[in-house]
């Protein structure tokens, strides 16, 4: 359903960091950490961006990369969020990694993820759908929330992919950027 909203931006795809061997994936636990951010350009204008990474978890090292733009008009913090959590998710099972903690700094992800809570709107619902289809091809997949000290890598992460490209045009018009996140940052 989401896929059409997401393109990677210029050399910034998916870059896998490292060449384990196939056999490292399935005995390895890894860590997924993700984030989704939208910034109000204009009165009338949203951009959205995301950031993936997954890092080993025994020693934090990085396999893999990437950040993109999510195109659609009225995009919410939360769809950005679980857009950017599916990617990830299907970038670790096309990995071929069986074990997962899903770091998710946001209470109410965290919640949706455990099915502690059920999503009101039909578009969320959708997503969480796919999020647990695709944990299901995983052996494990753990979701951890994380404090916020934990949650800074990937908000950095993120931020750094809202850097999303508009027409020259538009950029001299758009006055002052305000970023909406909904996490601990927001205060």
């Amino acid at each position: 359903m989401c896929n059409r909203y997401m393109e990677k931006e210029g050399n910034d795809g998916p870059n896998p960091t490292g060449k384990p061997s196939p056999g490292d994936f399935h005995s390895d636990t890894y860590n997924l950490h993700f984030k989704g951010l939208v910034r109000q350009e204009t009165s009338a204008q949203l951009s959205a961006g995301f950031r993936v990474a997954i890092c080993r978890e025994e020693d934090d090292s990085l396999l893999f990369q990437m950040k993109g733009s999510l195109h659609d008009s009225v995009i919410t913090v939360l769809e950005a969020e679980l857009m950017a959590l599916k990617r990830g998710l299907t970038e670790a099972v096309s990995l071929g990694i069986s074990h997962i903690s899903i770091c998710c700094d946001s209470f109410q992800i965290f919640e949706l993820v455990m099915g502690r809570s059920a999503p009101e709107q039909e578009n969320i619902a959708l997503l969480m759908d796919d999020v647990q289809r695709i944990r299901r091809e995983l052996t494990s997949s753990i979701p951890v929330l994380v404090t916020e000290n934990q949650a800074k890598f990937a908000y950095k992460l993120a931020k750094e992919s809202i850097s999303i490209r508009t027409p020259p045009t538009e950029k001299k018009t758009s006055g002052g950027v305000n970023i909406v996140i909904n996490s601990v940052w927001s205060g």
